[in-house]
């Protein structure tokens, strides 16, 4: 049997749309690569979340995280929803599993609260036609004041904002969520909640000198601080 027929038999199992028949098969040599070809999206969006996973196996926690975040920016430039959610949920599950390693229980049971919601985000019959509602939302009780609650409605709003087709749209949303996540746990006292979102705009381009533009001046300081100890971390591993 050739491998164009191998091929084709795969794609016909991955979109017969039997949950049981994909839970089989996801493991399988080769399934990610049918997947990422049938969705029309670049394999090498997922290479830092291959090197997350070989990392987490080799217990190498820290470099797993760093890994780890950049994959979650990668695999959301991924404009088929169905594969972008599967690539997001084992995203925030690999995360879980280094911040456990790394001592950091909380931040552990956040990606997996966030790994189900994306979940049960994919398998409502119904979404919201103006994904962007939930943001204007979470900001609305952020300017309240509100920030434990504020918290929570930006978390929600990294689910609602998967509904922005427009892949630059989303990115530049998701981001300025991520950018009152740091600004509401700064406000909280979490400051190495904040850091760690700080470390996650990152990840984008330009993300941290928009966040910098809105943030108060002990928040600006703040973030900068947060880029300078990565850049130096970065700088040492290179070397």
């Amino acid at each position: 049997m050739n491998r164009a027929v191998i091929w084709l038999g795969l794609v016909g199992l991955l979109c017969a749309g039997c949950a049981a028949t994909q839970e089989l098969t996801r493991d399988l040599p080769g399934v990610k690569f049918v997947k990422y070809k049938v969705a029309g999206a670049d394999r090498e969006l997922r290479a830092n979340l291959e090197r997350g996973l070989s990392q987490l196996r080799a217990r190498e926690y820290d470099a797993a995280v760093r890994s780890l975040r950049q994959a979650m920016w990668d695999v959301e430039q991924i404009e088929a929803s169905s594969l972008r959610l599967e690539e997001l949920i084992e995203v925030h599950h690999s995360l879980a599993e280094a911040y456990v390693g790394l001592g950091k229980s909380q931040w552990a049971d956040e990606q997996r609260s966030l790994a189900q919601a994306l979940g049960e985000y994919g398998r409502r019959e119904e979404v919201s036609a103006y994904p962007e509602a939930a943001l204007g939302k979470a900001k609305t009780v952020y300017q309240a004041a509100q920030f434990r609650e504020a918290v929570t409605a930006f978390g929600q709003a990294l689910v609602e904002l998967e509904g922005v087709t427009a892949t630059p749209a989303r990115l530049k949303s998701l981001g300025e969520a991520r950018c009152h996540l740091v600004l509401a746990y700064f406000a909280l006292g979490r400051s190495d909640r904040a850091a760690e979102e700080v470390r996650q705009l990152t990840g984008l381009d330009g993300a941290t000198v928009s966040c910098r533009k809105q943030a108060p001046p002990p928040v600006r300081t703040f973030i900068s601080a947060v880029e300078a100890s990565e850049a130096r971390f970065t700088k040492r591993s290179a070397e």
